[in-house]
């Protein structure tokens, strides 16, 4: 089985994640199938968090079958690629700041 899960990567206190696909039994710090992107809990100046994805190669996992662990599946649910899981005592999930996928220029 497939799953998508956080690698960290950084250093002590200063975590820094890479977005990757392995087997669901290896550890994450084992050499990944895959690097679908990046992800940087420490918000910047301006208070946002950097988040790097694949959106084609993101959508092609999850439709082999690749399940997402928790903190995946919300970063995909921001980007409208798998629908948000509903959290515990909410009848509908809130909908949040979505992630645009980078717009390419049009020559």
């Amino acid at each position: 089985m497939i799953s998508i899960k956080l690698a960290r990567h950084g250093l002590k206190n200063t975590p820094f994640y890479h977005i990757v696909v392995l087997q669901s039994r290896s550890r994450p710090t084992r050499k990944p199938i895959e690097q679908l992107g990046t992800f940087n809990p420490i918000p910047n100046k301006d208070g946002s968090k950097d988040i790097t994805l694949n959106f084609e190669r993101a959508k092609y996992w999850i439709g082999v079958g690749a399940k997402p662990s928790d903190s995946v599946a919300r970063i995909l649910a921001k980007a409208d690629i798998i629908p948000p899981r509903p959290r515990p005592g909410m009848l509908n999930p809130s909908p949040s700041t979505p992630i645009k996928p980078p717009t390419t220029p049009s020559a």
